[in-house]
């Protein structure tokens, strides 16, 4: 009896081994290691969401003029007159065509790689991944040379050159169903004639654009960007928004929108936007 009243007073605690403890142990000290060691290698989903917030958010600046604009210089191009919002608010307008990572693309890159899409994005204050360089699109050296109205050019990311991995604008007019979403525009690192660009003045009842081919093109202005290959102008779709890693985001548009007197609707205005210093 005096076992048994011995017995009764014993009580089970977390320093107590049942079952399989050993096992258990050793799977923590496990993945602990293994969070470190992708800790270290910067492989956790935080850690890569900053890295690439900290690539495609920094701060750039733009080649500084307050008139024409030429091949080399670093730009933004900026819709002013289309609704920064959604819902849009009166007073806030204007979107940045920007570079985008997925959630599926920030896994292996945080930073623009081809076969990215772009959108218009909210903030106009320039960015790596809202800046691009004017380059040649014939294979001409036209460093600093005036861009004109109707002169064929390429879109290229700025970071990319740095990276000495030139990616261009690019857009196909018979995407694979299925695959091109709701974003038709993407970078590319094949230089083709997809990847051509012009600008069109914006049309005006007292002056033609046959008047003003061949003319510099102003920074700060509305103008026309139009895809040479297939002759449709580049816009923005105003009631397609979508979710990104910091924020909404609004679709291109690649479609020639008309009004009843043949002028191009807002949707398809852009500017070179080059914010003056003070």
């Amino acid at each position: 009896m005096l076992k048994v009243e011995e017995d009764k007073g014993i009580v089970y605690c977390n320093r107590v081994l049942l079952g399989n403890w050993y096992e258990a142990s050793k799977l923590e000290e496990y993945r602990l290691n293994k969070f470190l060691e992708q800790m270290k290698r910067g492989d956790l989903m935080l850690a890569k969401y900053r890295k690439m917030t900290e690539n495609l958010n920094k701060p750039t600046v733009l080649t500084q003029s307050s008139g024409t604009i030429g091949f080399g210089a670093k730009i933004s191009l900026l819709a002013p007159h289309v609704p920064a919002t959604d819902p849009p608010i009166d007073d806030k307008k204007g979107l940045l065509l920007g570079g985008r990572i997925t959630t599926n693309e920030i896994n292996y890159s945080q930073d623009l790689e081809d076969g990215c899409t772009l959108v218009g994005l909210p903030d106009i204050q320039p960015t790596e991944r809202s800046t691009f360089i004017i380059t040649s699109a014939d294979y001409c050296k036209r460093q600093e040379e005036i861009l004109k109205y109707n002169q064929e050019f390429l879109l290229t990311v700025s970071s990319s050159i740095v990276r000495n991995k030139p990616l261009y604008i690019r857009y196909d007019p018979n995407p694979i169903p299925g695959l091109s979403g709701m974003f038709p525009l993407y970078l590319s690192k094949h230089p083709v004639s997809n990847t051509r660009w012009r600008i069109l003045p914006v049309q005006r009842p007292n002056i033609t654009r046959f008047e003003q081919e061949g003319k510099p093109v102003n920074v700060n202005t509305d103008i026309i960007i139009n895809h040479c290959a297939t002759n449709v102008n580049l816009g923005i779709n105003i009631g397609c928004w979508a979710m990104g890693f910091h924020g909404k985001l609004c679709a291109p548009l690649m479609k020639t929108s008309l009004d009843v007197y043949g002028k191009e609707l807002p949707s398809n205005i852009w500017q070179i936007y080059i914010p003056i210093a003070n």
